[in-house]
This record gives C-alpha cells, sequence and structure tokens, in this order.
C-alpha cells in the first residue's frame, strides 16, 4: 500500500478552488473589520454610531403565584422518621453488579 496523494476527482477539485476563493474573501473581510476596530479604537467614537444596546428588563409577572397551604405541602406522618429507602436495583456480587428481577 502506498502513502501517496490521495488523488481527486475534478467535481472535489472544483469545490476546494471555491473553498478557498471563499477563504480569501472572510479573510480579507475579517482584516477590514480588524482594522476598523483598531481604527475606532485609537480615534474618536463617531457620532453616527449608536450606543451598544442593553437588554430589556425582564416583564414582570402580572400576578405572583399563591403562597402554598398546609394543603398542598406533602409532610410525612412522623417527622422524627426518616425517609424510606427505594429497593436497590443492583446487588454487587462477585465484582459485578447483578440487576435484580
Amino acid at each position: 500500500m502506498s502513502r501517496g496523494r490521495k488523488e481527486r476527482t475534478p467535481a472535489q477539485l472544483a469545490v476546494l478552488a471555491q473553498a478557498r476563493e471563499k477563504a480569501k474573501i472572510v479573510i480579507a473581510e475579517r482584516a477590514k473589520l480588524n482594522a476598523q476596530a483598531k481604527k475606532d479604537e485609537t480615534g474618536p467614537v463617531s457620532e453616527e454610531e449608536p450606543p451598544p444596546l442593553r437588554p430589556p428588563p425582564p416583564p414582570e409577572p402580572e400576578e405572583p403565584p399563591p403562597p402554598p397551604t398546609i394543603e398542598h405541602v406533602s409532610q410525612p406522618e412522623n417527622e422524627d422518621e426518616e425517609p424510606r429507602l427505594t429497593r436497590p436495583k443492583y446487588h454487587y456480587i462477585n465484582g459485578m453488579y447483578i440487576k435484580i428481577k
């Protein structure tokens, strides 16, 4: 097996050429934007640009929800009693976890 260059089809070569051209355009635009940003940092701020936008304040809810009543809050019958643990689904036996049916 050779480790030579992979040959590409004419369609693949055309797509690669388009991608290169697009990349060149993007790089040129990015360079222009970076140059503009550096120019704006060093020079006075132009009055044409609007001030940076602040996010709008969050809308206030019309009515706050009613406070929970004793009926809505579930409490255990015996507060001293710890909550019961659920039955384990797996047991560790001989270095493996075995599922309990």
